[in-house]
């Protein structure tokens, strides 16, 4: 099969171009495109999260998938969330190491006496503001954030 014009641009030109492209559906489609594109364009697609009134239903799903995908969870480099509401939250996926992914995560930014509250409130879903306290304290490379009307707990935060 013969490659298409675009992944015979080097990667960092590629890159470039895909700056220009504003409109996340069309990043989503060239993911589909080829391996090749498929990496470029998945970082660019994660670069901004912007989690928007009903969009924040979608924080169980994605904090999973940036617990478990390093080349997810590096890519992100600002997060937006406005108006958001922590109800109504999709459930966990299914994972047959969702609980162990959660309890790995405590165990890196929740004091040892506060786990096993957390682990409870966070697998339980009961409180959404400490599954986005652990999300964000685990994306390496945020350098901006925008969380007008929203109060988060830092899980590393002592008395």
């Amino acid at each position: 099969m013969c490659s298409s014009r675009l992944e015979t641009l080097p990667d960092e030109l590629v890159d470039l171009i895909m700056q220009h492209i504003p409109d996340r559906r069309t990043l989503y489609s060239l993911c589909l495109v080829s391996k090749d594109i498929n990496r470029i364009a998945t970082a660019r697609l994660y670069a901004n999260i912007e989690l928007e009134k009903d969009d924040f239903k979608h924080l169980r799903p994605l904090a999973l998938l940036f617990w478990t995908s390093p080349p997810h969870r590096e890519a992100v480099r600002s997060l937006c969330v406005r108006h958001a509401y922590g109800g109504n939250l999709d459930p966990w996926p299914q994972h047959p190491q969702l609980d162990a992914i959660i309890r790995k995560n405590l165990e890196l930014y929740v004091r040892r006496g506060d786990r096993e509250q957390w682990f409870n409130e966070v697998r339980d879903g009961a409180d959404s503001t400490r599954i986005a306290s652990l999300l964000l304290r685990s994306l390496p490379h945020v350098v901006t954030m925008q969380l007008p009307g929203f109060e988060l707990v830092d899980p590393a935060a002592r008395r």
